[in-house]
């Protein structure tokens, strides 16, 4: 199946968590970050539990440090 990682399109088996996707691509351990999926918000610990859907729109955010 596809979904969509900040407008680029990723595949996903059926059935995969947000948390296993995010390791896929190394996220799980980055500080700082958020993630939405069809806008909504999911909070850390909801990301195992979290089943994906064919053509979900995933918004990853980085917080960063300014000055």
């Amino acid at each position: 199946m596809e979904v969509f990682i900040n407008n680029q399109p990723v595949s996903a088996e059926p059935g995969n968590t947000l948390y296993i996707l995010l390791s896929r691509y190394s996220l799980i351990e980055k500080k700082g970050i958020a993630v939405a999926v069809n806008n909504d918000v999911i909070h850390k610990g909801d990301w195992n539990r979290y089943v994906l859907a064919e053509n979900d729109l995933l918004t990853i955010i980085r917080a960063t440090q300014g000055g």
